[in-house]
């Protein structure tokens, strides 16, 4: 038999071994005209051409035996040759190198339309295994997949699917639905003292990995946060997380408030956002159509401006983020605001939660806009201050 099969070792960890799809070679000497028996077409793998010692000395390439045969008298010609009359210089790494370490080397030979081929050895040159660029490309594609699954999962982790939040004075219900898995929406709900709240709902520049880091940044700035502070200070700290840690190259919009329930007083500060509504009855009015400031992380040492206002108790607000506001459907036709009045006067009549509500929402909102697609991440925001406080 001319054409062998190294025995594979077991490795750990991510080396360049462990993506390898051929283990197949041929000693110096070995007739090509024979080779070419054993092998079943098409021919997909490189083969190494070693010497006794199973050191490496060329390797034969699928498009050179194609190329070959597809010559006028292909076969008779390989009749008299061995294998290194057609091998070709062996480009060679380490079997057991890291696959980043490899990938990195290699990364222009991935954006070419052929395949290139790589020789595995050990430390004395012997021959150990093949690998492709498209093996490092797949191995590159499953990489990426498994770190957007980690990151979707954190970043479940931090902005939930939904909550709930409520007591005798007030309720906030939050929800949010991610357009690609791992989004830019986020929203937080804190009571850092009682009857004194802090909540926001913000939109993150970018999608993927990117949101999921920033997301992750913002949820530890809020963790962390001294929210007796004015919100205006609480924003110029985040504003300085933000730039220093992205350098302008990501931002976020979002609207941050504060409430007491004693005093019926809320502050918000608009960052770029506007996208907070008040509901009376069946209408929907936006407090601010514009926003008062720029976005965080674009910026240094900005002078936010909060505005504050006295509410009633019964009051409702919304905040959404624009996905909600964005959404077509197939008709180009947007997704109708004062529906949501609708949802929530029905059910705070009926003396229902806001749960309620937000569900009627959004199966109003997926109704709409049926089979065309999310185009963005969509979250909503519910602040119920109780008559019967």
């Amino acid at each position: 038999m001319i054409l062998k099969e190294v025995e594979q070792e077991p490795i750990t960890g991510e080396r360049i071994v462990k993506i390898a799809s051929s283990f197949m070679y041929a000693e110096t000497g070995s007739s090509v005209y024979g080779l070419l028996e054993e092998l079943k077409e098409p021919y997909q793998h490189a083969i190494a051409v070693v010497d006794e010692s199973r050191k490496v000395r060329g390797i034969i390439v699928p498009q050179d035996l194609v190329e070959i045969l597809g010559k006028p008298f292909g076969r008779d010609l390989l009749k008299r040759q061995n294998v290194e009359d057609i091998m070709k210089p062996a480009i060679k790494y380490r079997y057991d190198e890291y696959i980043q370490e490899i990938r990195d080397r290699v990364s222009g030979d991935l954006e070419s339309k052929t395949d290139s081929h790589y020789v595995l050895v050990d430390d004395r040159d012997v021959f150990r295994g093949h690998v492709s660029s498209h093996d490092i490309l797949i191995e590159a594609t499953s990489d990426h997949q498994r770190e957007l699954e980690t990151a979707i999962t954190i970043q479940s982790r931090l902005v939930h699917p939904y909550f709930f939040v409520k007591n005798k004075r007030l309720s906030i219900t939050c929800s949010s639905v991610m357009a690609q898995g791992v989004g830019g929406d986020y929203y937080y709900v804190k009571e850092y003292a009682q009857g004194e709240w802090f909540f926001c709902l913000c939109d993150i520049s970018g999608k993927g990995l990117s949101a999921a880091i920033i997301t992750a940044v913002l949820a530890g700035f809020m963790y962390n946060a001294n929210f007796r502070l004015p919100l205006e200070e609480i924003v110029k700290r985040l504003n300085t997380i933000i730039l220093e840690t992205f350098k302008l190259e990501k931002y976020l919009t979002g609207v941050f408030l504060k409430f007491s329930e004693e005093t019926g007083e809320l502050e918000y500060c608009d960052m770029g956002h506007s996208y907070l509504y008040a509901v009376e009855g069946v209408s929907v009015q936006q407090i601010a159509d514009t926003a008062d400031n720029v976005p965080i992380g674009l910026v240094e040492n900005p002078t936010p401006i909060v505005r504050t206002l006295r509410i009633a108790p019964g009051t409702i607000l919304i905040l959404l983020s624009d996905g909600i506001v964005e959404q077509e459907n197939s008709a180009g036709e947007s997704f109708t605001i004062q529906e949501m009045g609708q949802h929530i006067n029905a059910s705070i009549s009926k003396g229902e939660d806001p749960i309620r509500a937000k569900i009627r929402i959004f199966e109003s909102f997926f109704k709409f806009k049926k089979e065309m697609p999310q185009h963005d991440d969509i979250s909503m925001l519910l602040f119920h201050y109780k008559n019967n406080g």
